[in-house]
Order: structure tokens, then C-alpha cells, then sequence
């Protein structure tokens, strides 16, 4: 099943449906947006909290929910989780069983804004913020090579004029990489020579240890020359991707899913 399918909507009085197109099976549906209040409280009741503030927006529902997984999370070295220091990938990256299944809520299927439905993914939180960190992208997307642009912003709130796009949050991202030595995992023009640059500025235990703590963060002239190294190639061999993590927004993610998520409310 293709997951960039844009569901048939009717209403059965206030009840939302939702179907295939072409399809005759109809589904009880919501909105992420109409629920997204009462996914914040919910973990909330929990005595859910991030040990380190995260970003959001002017919105009061415009947060990254707390997720139990990521709360001693950060963005500095000290607190930095443990795959943002690794400078490969394990041999089994890409492919681990961590497909996608169906956010469900209520026995609801949730729909984004564009009727899409949303995935769920155990690693995500259930909202994300419009100014989301690119570290925490970055992490997510490792954790699970599955996790793509599009999975962020169904989460956000769509009716936000700050509302990411899939090139807004690569570039956050990659600006957070370029400045801590953290390499791309996906391939495309640019990544031979800048992890290249970058193994070279390791110690040799660092590069023993496949890890790029202590390393601290990068100068303005290293940020420079790692720019330098990628100039002119972003727009350049984008069917290079292995994973299907950043061009799935382009192609379309092809991955079965593995059906329905956990009921949530």
C-alpha cells in the first residue's frame, strides 16, 4: 500500500468517514488537528515533562508532546542521545522491522489535513511542534530509517502559518549536522566528501569507537569548508537514496504498512 493516498471523506451526521479512493469500505475518521488538545493532556497526565525545554510556537497547542523515550533528551553534547554521535550506521540500518502502522484514536483512523492518514510510529511523539529541532529530527529519523519528512508534519498543526515544509526541515537539519559533526545516513551528492572531511578531523579512537563525542562543536571556518564541500550538489542525484527517509516526499513511500497502530484515547 502507498501511503501518499488521499482518502474519500462523507459524514454520517457529525460522524466522519473515510475510504480509499475507489474503495467501498467505509471507516470511522478524525483529524489530527481536532484531537491534537486532548493528545497533548493525555500524556500530560502521565506527569509527562522533558527534562530539556523544547521548541514551539506561538500556538499553545503548537508543542512536541512529551514522549517517555526522549525525556532526557537535548540538543548539546552532554545530553545528546547516543545515535547523534555515531558516525555509521549499523550494518542492519535500513533493515530493521519498523514499518509504519495506522495512528488510530477512539477506533478512529486519524487523517491529516489533506486526508492523508498518519502514521504511527512507536519512536514519534503523537505532536510535533512547527519549530521543531533539527537534532531531534535527525535522531528520529536514525532511530528509524522508516520515519520520513512528511511524518513531522502530519503532527503539526496545520493551521499554523509557521507550518514546516519537507525542504524547511531538511535544511534545519542539515545546518545541525554541518555545526556537530554528525554525518547524513542517507546517500546523495555531498556526503562522500564531507564525511571524508570529517573522519579526518576524528582521533583515532574516536574513529575506533565509530563515535563523534567530544569532538564539540564545529568553527565558523570548519562550517565554511564543510559548505564549500556540498555547494552546488544539494539540488543534484536525488534517486541516490537508499532508505527512502528524505526523497519518499518526492517518489512516494512505497512501504506496506504493518496495519493498525495502538489504540490511543
Amino acid at each position: 500500500m502507498s501511503w501518499d493516498i488521499f482518502y474519500k471523506i462523507r459524514y454520517d451526521g457529525e460522524n466522519m468517514l473515510c475510504s480509499p479512493p475507489g474503495g467501498t469500505d467505509w471507516q470511522p475518521a478524525v483529524r489530527h488537528d481536532s484531537i491534537r488538545e486532548e493528545l497533548i493532556e493525555s500524556v500530560k497526565a502521565n506527569n509527562g515533562y522533558y527534562e530539556h525545554s523544547r521548541a514551539q510556537g506561538l500556538e499553545a497547542n503548537d508543542i512536541t508532546c512529551f514522549h517517555p523515550y526522549h525525556r532526557f533528551w537535548g540538543g548539546d553534547e552532554e545530553s545528546r542521545p547516543e545515535i547523534l554521535f555515531q558516525f555509521d550506521p549499523k550494518d542492519d540500518w535500513g533493515s530493521i522491522n519498523c514499518k509504519p502502522t495506522v495512528m488510530i484514536y477512539d477506533g478512529k483512523v486519524v487523517l491529516d489535513a489533506e486526508n492523508r492518514q498518519v502514521r504511527y510510529f512507536y519512536e514519534m511523539p503523537l505532536t510535533i511542534s512547527t519549530q521543531v529541532e533539527g537534532w531531534f529530527v535527525e535522531a528520529l529519523i536514525r532511530l528509524n530509517p522508516f520515519i520520513r519528512y512528511s511524518d513531522f508534519i502530519s503532527r503539526m498543526p496545520s493551521t499554523s502559518s509557521k507550518l514546516a515544509t519537507p525542504n524547511v526541515l531538511n535544511m534545519r537539519t542539515s545546518r545541525w549536522r554541518v555545526r556537530n559533526w554528525c554525518t547524513s545516513w542517507t546517500k546523495k551528492d555531498g556526503t562522500k566528501s564531507i564525511r571524508a572531511y570529517m573522519w579526518d578531523k576524528m582521533t583515532r579512537r574516536q574513529q575506533a569507537q565509530n563515535s563523534t563525542k567530544g569532538m564539540g562543536v564545529a568553527t565558523l571556518a570548519q562550517v565554511k569548508e564543510i559548505e564549500g564541500l556540498n555547494k552546488g550538489k544539494m539540488n543534484r542525484g536525488k534517486r541516490g537514496h537508499s532508505m527512502r527517509v528524505q526523497e519518499a516526499e518526492v517518489t512516494g513511500d512505497t512501504t506496506e504498512s504493518d496495519g493498525m497502530g495502538p489504540e490511543l484515547g
